[in-house]
């Protein structure tokens, strides 16, 4: 029995790619979303119950206490919404949460901020993570100056590295320094990384799939037009995607 089964990440990322298309309410009333959304959430829901009952023939836990585990904690952490606790808006809903989670915490002397953060999540959205939980702390600089300047910096070691013939594991931890430097100039921005990544994904593939249109229409084939001629199509489908 594997419980950290693979086809769950699966799942999720299925769902992920529906979620893409998502840009408003109205497009989930379309069939080309709805009907795949649904589908996917419901095959993502498939993989819950399945651990839930690998579980429960151990003798571990059951479907039904993960759902009032659930339940417990949505309860004990919203006392703004159980209790009589105030939050008139969604930022202070926020703090009660916050606030809630650190006092389950205070018990553990060992307890870090940085606690919980699944080690396989994405390196973009955990750098993400990272950066907002520290930021609650005070570890930020005051304004947007001092991730900029960090990024400018960065760049510049990495640079420098490549030009001194650096090994690669040097040159690579440069790069993972300029990355979460990026990161935390998203994070001032309030943009997540992942998110502006996965979006210039999207961008980079409809670009390139109007290069290689435009280079079989012109009687070649992908890998036989010279780079000169592909970049002229890649700047057709720039122009065409401002427009629209």
């Amino acid at each position: 029995m594997c419980i950290r089964d693979r086809f769950l990440v699966e799942e999720a990322y299925e769902v992920l790619d529906v979620l893409d298309q998502v840009e408003s309410a109205e497009d989930l009333k379309k069939d080309s979303v709805r009907l795949p959304l649904k589908e996917e959430l419901g095959d993502l829901l498939m993989q819950v119950v399945l651990h839930s009952e690998m579980t429960r023939e151990a003798g571990a836990f059951d479907f039904y206490d993960v759902a009032e585990g659930l339940n417990d904690k949505l309860i004990r952490r919203h006392p703004h919404v159980f209790g009589d606790a105030k939050a008139d808006t969604a930022d202070s809903a926020l703090v009660s949460w916050e606030k809630q989670k650190a006092r389950e915490k205070a018990s553990n002397p060992d307890a870090s901020v940085l606690d919980g953060l699944p080690k396989g999540m994405p390196a973009l959205q955990r750098a993400g993570k990272v950066i907002e939980k520290v930021t609650k702390v005070g570890f930020q600089w005051p304004d947007l100056n001092g991730p900029l300047a960090k990024m400018e910096e960065e760049l510049a070691e990495l640079k420098a590295e490549i030009a001194a013939g650096a090994p690669a594991e040097r040159v690579a931890a440069e790069l993972g320094d300029l990355l979460f430097s990026v990161c935390n100039v998203a994070s001032f921005l309030k943009i997540q990384p992942e998110d502006a990544l996965r979006a210039q994904l999207k961008r980079f593939e409809g670009r390139f799939r109007h290069v290689e249109k435009r280079v079989r229409e012109s009687g070649k084939q992908p890998g036989e037009a010279p780079l000169e001629e592909m970049d002229r199509y890649w700047d057709e489908a720039k122009k065409a995607e401002k427009k629209s």
